[in-house]
């Protein structure tokens, strides 16, 4: 049995079995399980597995911290599960507040494709790169494919959202990407610039909006959201010999419809109402925005609640062209693997040395769960050096 495959189990039975789990999911670093129960014996039982870092309870979610493996793990829990078929489908098996459910919907939905965005933007940086080396590149054919080659995740991310979205929704994944195509498909955006620009163009009898939905979030989700609830209504009303055909019409009939007149331009507004707000702080404040950002992203991460920002810093491109709360974010990261390298430096133990290395490695891509986690929590002084000093850390040797 392989490591991956022997911690799924482990997990599995500290957990209670597949009974135990109304949901599961995972993202860059947790697997994260909807349990029915849970303890705080359930909690240091699986804290103490070889191979998981930590355990978070959070937002109705038992996240278990495994790190850069956690996609293998969670493939092999999958199979030890029977997979999400198999899975209760019968209500919201989501637990907590408001604000938990909204913050396990936006990990559940960024976490699968996080990484092609990041690599997405890594072929932008390289061109930023190149055209500040060599201006005249920019007007190569070379230069423009891969130019649109990094933004077509960004143009298409209602796509991407609509794959994850309805899996995390239960509802069928091809009816999702065809509602949401509809609302990125060049023909639409080029409707909708052209209501912008002031032509009067109707759609049920009132004006078309401007919104375009190319790269928006909180649209995309709502539309699946909706879709899930119509699906599931469908199937129940609709004859049996004829819901394989109508359900994803009716469905599809009514969701783009309805996301367009009300839901679109209203999540849309909603976003850069946010966006705009967080700018003006960062424009007129600038410090005190990076003081608040810098200083609680982290503790953001501890509570895995980070990815509700998502939708606010894709909102500031799409108005803006630019987003600042990454620029603080980032220095919050890369000041966690300074701490993270400090100790590595400091100390003279092997295995807290190869410990922190490695996560200082891991935490020079985004991730930080290994530092905080396996390093600098752990020692309690880097942690909160890094918040006060931005990762200049004088450590203690009685830590180390």
């Amino acid at each position: 049995m392989n490591k991956n495959r022997d911690l799924a189990v482990r997990i599995l039975e500290e957990v209670g079995g597949e009974k135990n789990i109304a949901n599961y999911t995972h993202c860059a670093t947790r697997l994260r399980l909807v349990l029915n129960e849970e303890d705080d014996g359930m909690v240091q039982s699986v804290k103490s597995l070889p191979g998981v870092i930590d355990v978070v309870r959070k937002g109705g979610q038992f996240q278990i911290v495994i790190g850069n493996t956690v996609d293998k793990v969670y493939n092999e829990f999958s199979e030890l599960t029977g997979g999400i078929e198999k899975q209760d489908n019968s209500g919201d098996t989501e637990k907590g507040n408001i604000f938990s459910r909204i913050i396990a919907t936006m990990s559940a939905v960024f976490a699968p494709f996080v990484y092609v965005l990041a690599a997405a933007g890594t072929i932008q940086g390289a061109l930023i790169i190149l055209s500040q080396i060599w201006p005249n590149i920019a007007d190569t054919g070379t230069y423009q494919v891969f130019d649109v080659i990094s933004w077509s995740p960004f143009t298409f991310l209602p796509i991407f959202i609509a794959i994850t979205a309805s899996k995390h929704f239960k509802t069928n994944t091809y009816t999702a990407v065809f509602a949401n195509a509809a609302l990125v498909a060049p023909g639409f955006s080029e409707l909708a610039q052209r209501a912008g620009a002031g032509e009067g163009i109707s759609f049920f009898g009132m004006p078309l909006s401007e919104t375009v939905y190319t790269s928006t979030v909180i649209p995309a989700i709502l539309l699946v959201w909706l879709l899930s609830y119509l699906e599931r209504i469908l199937e129940r009303i609709l004859p049996e010999a004829v819901t394989r055909l109508f359900t994803p019409l009716f469905s599809v009939l009514i969701a783009v419809p309805l996301t367009i007149i009300v839901i679109g331009p209203l999540a849309a507004a909603g976003a850069n109402v946010v966006a705009a707000g967080y700018t003006a702080l960062a424009v007129s404040f600038p410090a005190l925005a990076g003081i608040i950002i810098g200083g609680a992203w982290q503790l953001f991460v501890l509570l895995g609640v980070h990815w509700g920002i998502t939708p606010v810093i894709l909102a500031n491109h799409e108005q803006y062209g630019m987003d600042t709360f990454q620029v603080y974010q980032t220095i919050a990261v890369i000041s966690q693997v300074g701490a993270a390298l400090a100790v590595f430096l400091k100390t003279k133990k092997k295995e807290v040395r190869s410990v922190s290395l490695s996560a200082a490695i891991t935490g020079l891509f985004g991730i930080t769960e290994p530092a905080i986690y396996g390093v600098n929590l752990r020692f309690k002084k880097p942690f909160f050096y890094w918040n006060l000093y931005w990762g200049n850390c004088f450590i203690s040797d009685k830590f180390l």
